[in-house]
């Protein structure tokens, strides 16, 4: 599978559009960006769906408000107390993993597409173990859990050798006319890129938010659960507030969901390679590089490129999200690069 994550970013609610396509719903090594704030669309991937359909599974209607999903009795859930001001501690290595004995709960798509926490929650998707889902309360949690990692990891402008600590992080916010809620709507990272963050947090000396904490106690957890080497990606999804309703928790889910398979299944990853180099031409390539690199994402990393091309073309079947012509391609021509990222997929 390919590396890099993905992160979604909303157009900033009563914000004119200008004419001509929407903006984009936007995802990276932990972002997804909407790009129209159009409404009443919901993608509702259900519990059987799996990665290489990428099909649509949007209701006619939009359903009722579910209730809060309540998890099997067995499955123990870490959570994070409410984020006080009061920074984090300095994570040093060698890390000491947190006991394995505290299990992560497995749970559907939908189911936890449906859940409502008060709590950052860590889930671990049925219909692949190898990806987990941190679950947020709100995009303000979720913020300060990855922004620093997205900066590291993939974001345009940011260096990739060191961690920004938090003034360079709120410069480097700003310089992208964004808020620490609004960097990114989603989130997707390999396990070891996110590890790799955390080592060098230590090394420089960056103290971790509250959230961060949390979030490197969960990956350290994961490690517990899994054969030594093992891949595993760790994806976000933010609750439902006034900025974000069930349709876009739904969308950005799903969205994140396609990173997770791209980089947890090496043939997966290895086909939708070869379709960006073999089917897709220069100047379509071209087109996404540059529709992604306004998104905030590096378009010299070339994973993030076919990466992001797979998951808006097969994971993201809502106008609002994302339409063929953001990337300069007419409805014929992103069927046939949809139908060539399917066919011959691994399931």
């Amino acid at each position: 599978m390919v590396d890099d994550d993905a992160t979604v970013r909303l157009e900033r609610p009563g914000t004119a559009l200008p004419p001509g396509p929407p903006p984009a719903l936007q995802t990276g090594g932990g972002r997804l960006v909407i790009l129209a704030a159009a409404s009443g669309v919901l993608l509702a991937a259900g519990a059987g769906a799996w990665f290489w359909l990428g099909r649509d599974t949007s209701p006619t209607e939009p359903p009722p408000k579910p209730d809060t999903v309540a998890l099997a009795p067995q499955a123990s859930v870490a959570s994070l107390p409410a984020p006080t001001p009061t920074p984090g501690p300095v994570i040093t290595t060698p890390r000491v993993a947190p006991p394995a004995a505290l299990s992560i709960a497995i749970a559907t798509e939908e189911t936890i597409r449906d859940h409502r926490g008060a709590e950052p929650t860590m889930f671990r998707l049925v219909e692949n173990p190898h990806v987990f889902v941190s679950d947020f309360p709100n995009l303000d949690q979720q913020g300060a859990a990855l922004n620093r990692a997205a900066a590291l990891i993939e974001k345009a402008g940011a260096p990739r050798d060191r961690v920004l600590d938090d003034a360079a992080l709120a410069s480097t916010i700003a310089r992208a006319g964004e808020t620490p809620a609004t960097y990114y709507y989603g989130h997707n990272y390999r396990g070891r890129d996110l590890e790799r963050f955390f080592d060098l947090a230590a090394r420089d000396g960056v103290r971790l938010t509250p959230e961060e904490t949390w979030l490197h106690d969960q990956v350290a957890r994961i490690r517990t659960l899994l054969p030594a080497g093992t891949e595993f990606a760790v994806i976000s999804v933010p609750g439902v507030d006034s900025r974000v309703d069930e349709s876009m928790r739904a969308a950005i889910l799903h969205h994140e969901i396609g990173h997770g398979h791209f980089f947890t299944n090496p043939a997966f990853a290895a086909h939708v390679e070869r379709v960006w180099r073999e089917v897709f031409t220069e100047a379509e390539r071209a087109h996404f590089r540059a529709f992604l690199q306004r998104e905030g994402y590096d378009p010299g990393i070339e994973e993030v490129m076919l990466n992001e091309a797979m998951a808006y073309l097969i994971y993201t079947p809502d106008a609002r999200f994302f339409t063929p012509a953001h990337a300069g391609l007419d409805d014929a021509r992103a069927d046939a690069l949809r139908a060539a990222l399917r066919e011959g997929a691994p399931r």
